[in-house]
């Protein structure tokens, strides 16, 4: 009877063993898990923080540049508006009566030149007059006579001309423009030119480019750099330096020039 009751208590000891163990290792794994996810979930918060903090910064960011250049932008436009108005103001005020005056005083000198070109008593080329009627054999002699010349003369004539050809010999500038920059290049530069004819046109320049640029193109269009010259509108201020470059002169994104007739 205890021989038969022993086997079926070892099965019921084993059973209970393996219920046991399988026990331990699901409070053991529950805890394990209970453990890590402890560690894990404030780590998972602190990043889901840091990425929802991280995107509302760079919106935020996003909004004041947008504000910023919208402000910018705007702030310019008045300014603009401003110095176009002043600019204005003054070609009425000043530079428009200067070209009436100039205007009118070459109507003056072109009136008092078309007056009596000589007023005086004229005296013959030559190296001989002939004062006595009967010296001359006939009236075209005596006309022959006075169109004699000195020799002297002529050379003397001769080697002025030579020496002022000398003189005013110089190297040819040749026109090359640079190639006009975009739109929307950073460093390029809108320049409207007024013309004294009143019209205007317009052209972009870098900022490294020159005022011998400037002078170039205005050549190109009819208005020679040797009798005009280039002038900002308010205040005016003439650019008679051709290897300034316009960064140095600070014009900024768009400039008004006004295109002068040089004084005699």
């Amino acid at each position: 009877m205890s021989c038969g009751l022993a086997p079926k208590w070892a099965a019921e000891w084993v059973n209970l063993k393996v219920s046991l163990q399988l026990i331990l290792q699901g409070v053991f794994l529950f805890t394990l898990s209970t453990l890590l996810l402890g560690w894990l979930l404030p780590k998972i918060y602190t990043l889901l923080l840091c990425a929802i903090h991280s995107l509302a910064k760079a919106k935020h960011e996003k909004d004041d540049l947008e504000l910023y250049e919208s402000k910018k932008k705007e702030h310019r436009e008045k300014s603009q508006t401003q110095y176009d108005s002043l600019a204005s103001e003054y070609n009425q005020r000043i530079l428009i009566p200067r070209q009436e005056e100039k205007r009118r005083k070459k109507e003056e000198d072109f009136i008092k030149f078309l007056g009596p070109a000589w007023k005086g008593k004229g005296s013959p080329l030559g190296g001989q007059v002939f004062d006595d009627e009967n010296h001359c054999d006939s009236a075209g002699q005596e006309a022959a006579r006075r169109r004699i010349v000195r020799e002297d003369i002529n050379l003397d004539v001769l080697a002025a001309a030579a020496s002022n050809a000398a003189k005013k010999k110089k190297i040819k500038h040749v026109i090359t423009l640079p190639d006009e920059p975009s739109a929307d290049e950073p460093d390029a530069i809108s320049v409207l030119f007024r013309t004294p004819l009143g019209t205007t046109f317009q052209r972009r320049f870098l900022n490294s480019d020159k005022v011998q640029c400037l002078c170039d193109l205005i050549t190109t269009k009819g208005f020679s750099y040797k009798s005009y010259i280039i002038s900002t509108s308010y205040p005016r201020v003439l650019l008679s330096d051709p290897n300034v470059t316009l960064l140095e002169l600070k014009f900024g994104k768009r400039i008004l020039l006004n295109i002068e007739e040089k004084d005699a």
